[in-house]
């Protein structure tokens, strides 16, 4: 999905975002803070804000709410995960989300993220991760070694293993070279070696 708003639009959204934040922090229950928010989200890039968002509107609005659920749900569902829409599908007319969620994010001001996730994905996002591989990438094709040394060692300290697979699958696709420490880092990986 390409981005064409404007340099100044994310920061607007973000504020936007942030304002609709407190609201639903001093109103878990109200359905126009929630609905505020998510659209908020819509405005930034990737997909972790709309699903933080998400889960505190699965939080805060009770089942009596399903027709508002499923509304937010049909907004935010382009944005989401195939798995993650799927959860949230069948959680419409359940009960609220528990306090403590999977669904939950680093965005989330009601809901709090399980440590039942991974930890890479409670230190970064797929958003994050894709971008990162992405960076290295180009790190690689200008031989940067400190750029390439910086991503490997993010990698192992968040066990970022979708940042690494991702980055490591294109450069073999590119005919890149890699240097040993990615069979390093790719060892340490497999064996879940980091700091946590």
């Amino acid at each position: 999905m390409s981005d064409t708003r404007s340099a100044e639009a994310p920061d607007t959204a973000r504020h936007a975002f942030r304002a609709a934040a407190r609201a639903v922090a001093r109103d878990t229950g109200n359905t126009t803070h929630h609905l505020a928010r998510l659209a908020a989200a819509l405005q930034l890039p990737g997909g972790e804000p709309v699903q933080g968002a998400l889960a505190d509107l699965f939080r805060g609005v009770g089942p009596e709410g399903v027709a508002v659920r499923r509304a937010a749900l049909q907004m935010a569902a382009p944005r989401l995960a195939e798995h993650i829409r799927r959860s949230f599908s069948n959680r419409v007319a359940a009960q609220v989300l528990p306090a403590v969620t999977p669904l939950a994010t680093r965005w989330s001001v009601v809901a709090i993220p399980s440590a039942d996730v991974s930890t890479r994905a409670r230190r970064v996002s797929a958003d994050d991760s894709r971008a990162l591989a992405d960076g290295v990438l180009a790190a690689l094709r200008e031989g940067d070694t400190p750029a390439q040394e910086a991503f490997l060692h993010h990698c192992v300290t968040c066990q970022d293993t979708l940042a690494f697979m991702l980055a490591r699958r294109a450069a073999h696709k590119a005919s890149l070279p890699l240097s040993d420490a990615w069979d390093a880092v790719s060892t340490a990986l497999e064996q879940g070696r980091g700091t946590a």
